[in-house]
């Protein structure tokens, strides 16, 4: 009985941190949708090719907390998996690694604010129109201190990450995005332009930073001011596994965020908000599907701490299955009806063609797909990713930018698909498989092959829907065959890709929702 109340509980929290991460990714859509039609509409291409790199660089920016917030987290669940510790003693170390990753926050900080400055200012003079380069200039002076600002939000997230608040700190960001989205139609219509959106970028992450350190402070007293004790030695303890992660970051950055900086080094900056209206659309999907994933980490984390494998393969397993099955649900449906979507969002002349749109959702089912897996892996403090992230960046780099020359935007998206393939798409699942015993014939059956069957069926539903609704506008079309294909997949998902006991945990779920209602 004590078992299963635990395990309820890690569900719930669990459900809880997937509800409020589909409250982020549907504000981020909201919000990504309504900015990038703004861009286009107060913006020249020249300039809303400028602020979309500028949008690029700052994930460079954020690369720069060098993988400690992500390890921090992962410390803190494993703190609070210990057997043998107390709870005073839980407090005392929970503190320390706080009070240590501050401090270096506070030193990473500035090192960002300097190379952001210095780099991003000669690069954006170079692909900057020779007119508006001291407006632009200005514009990323301010990003640039918005983006070193961000970085010491990083052990307040972290800790709400850790401590299992993820629901709380996905909140946060969704209420300053919106906040965020109001003043930019306020400062566009005013006339600020480019600098105007960098004062709100840099504004935003700042008060999302406050409101979480207050309300990480109101539920955990221990953490206010001074109170963790800063360790050489934690330090010490954190050092390897953060420069794991910052490497496998790096690589990451050179995989999904270089794009950008390709097309406008070898195509122009012109073309960049086309690449972006299919890289968007994908990139929500990968958020989306790879929710449960982040949910569940620090959860997986607190298992592999107790010890408790047979929960921790369970977890592992159903994050692959529900996570894919989501994405395939969706993925269905964009790949068929991506360009009535795009044109209804921001009108003729910005689809960049089905190959373009294709490609990315190629890549990222084999991405989440690999994360997944991977996430395990590292939920156990095993960063065995980082050369292989490295080297598929370095990949993709050098594919992207000759593909690109040839084919245009279609090399940029098979340059990254192909450096995923040679790398990460298999060497993450095998490292993952092998290191906790999953046979992959058992793998093979009970996971890849009725994701693959879920992706014939469901192309197949969405191909018949467009044929039928092709004689409609694109809102019709659009809501005819989303009202049909979405349940339709949902169902086909359900049957592949669940067992019948967790089918019935969630029509208990929710019966209870509707009672609580």
């Amino acid at each position: 009985m004590a078992k299963l109340h635990r395990e309820l509980s890690v569900t719930n929290r669990i459900l809880r941190g997937i509800s409020s991460g589909f409250v982020l990714t549907a504000v981020s859509t909201l919000v990504a949708v309504i900015q990038l039609r703004l861009i286009l509409e107060y913006l020249h291409s020249d300039i809303a090719g400028i602020w979309l790199l500028f949008i690029t660089i700052g994930s460079y920016i954020a690369f720069l907390d060098m993988g400690i917030s992500p390890t921090i987290g992962r410390e803190i669940s494993f703190v609070l998996g210990f057997k043998h510790l107390d709870e005073q003693h839980k407090r005392a170390e929970v503190a320390s690694l706080i009070a240590t990753c501050a401090r270096l926050f506070d030193l990473l900080s500035a090192m960002a604010f300097m190379l952001a400055l210095i780099v991003g200012g000669w690069f954006f003079w170079h692909v900057t129109p020779v007119g508006s380069q001291s407006n632009i200039e200005i514009a990323w002076c301010i990003f640039a201190l918005g983006g070193s600002l961000n970085l010491l939000g990083g052990p307040t997230f972290a800790a709400l990450y850790g401590l299992g608040n993820i629901a709380t700190e996905r909140l946060i960001r969704s209420l300053a995005l919106l906040v965020g989205l109001a003043i930019m139609v306020l400062f566009l219509n005013l006339g600020f332009g480019i600098v105007g959106l960098a004062v709100i970028w840099s504004v935003q992450g700042l008060a999302a930073m406050l409101i979480a350190r207050r309300i990480l402070h109101a539920r955990y007293p221990y953490l206010h001011g001074s109170k963790g004790v800063i360790s050489m030695a934690v330090a010490r303890k954190i050092a390897l596994p953060s420069l794991k992660w910052a490497a496998m970051g790096f690589g990451a950055i050179l995989i999904l965020q270089t794009d950008n900086v390709v097309i406008a080094a070898v195509i122009g900056t012109p073309v960049i908000p086309s690449y972006v209206a299919a890289a968007k659309i994908v990139t929500v999907l990968m958020t989306l599907s790879l929710m449960i994933v982040s949910s569940s980490s620090p959860f997986l984390s607190k298992s592999y701490a107790a010890a408790d494998m047979d929960t921790f393969k369970i977890l592992l397993l159903r994050n692959v299955r529900y996570g894919m099955g989501l994405l395939v649900i969706l993925s269905a449906f964009i790949a068929i009806f991506g360009d009535k979507i795009i044109n209804l969002w921001l009108g003729l002349g910005h689809f960049s063609g089905f190959p373009v749109l294709w490609t990315l959702l190629t890549m990222t089912l084999l991405e989440v797909h690999h994360v997944t897996l991977a996430t395990g892996t590292m939920a156990t403090g095993k960063i065995a990713f980082a050369w292989a992230a490295l080297i598929a960046g370095s990949l993709n780099i050098i594919i992207s930018v000759i593909l690109a020359q040839r084919l245009g935007l279609l090399g940029v998206a098979l340059g990254t698909m192909i450096a995923q393939m040679l790398t990460n798409n298999w060497y993450a699942p095998y490292v993952t498989l092998t290191l906790f015993n999953i046979p992959f014939v058992r793998y093979f059956s009970t996971v890849i092959l009725p994701i693959f069957v879920l992706i014939i069926v469901s192309i197949g539903i969405n191909v018949v829907l467009r044929y039928v609704t092709a004689k409609y506008g694109n809102m019709v079309s659009l809501l005819i065959s989303g009202c049909c294909a979405i349940p339709s997949t949902t169902f086909a998902a359900l049957a592949l890709l669940t067992t019948a006991s967790e089918r019935q945990t969630m029509f208990r779920m929710i019966l209870n929702m509707r009672k609580a209602l």
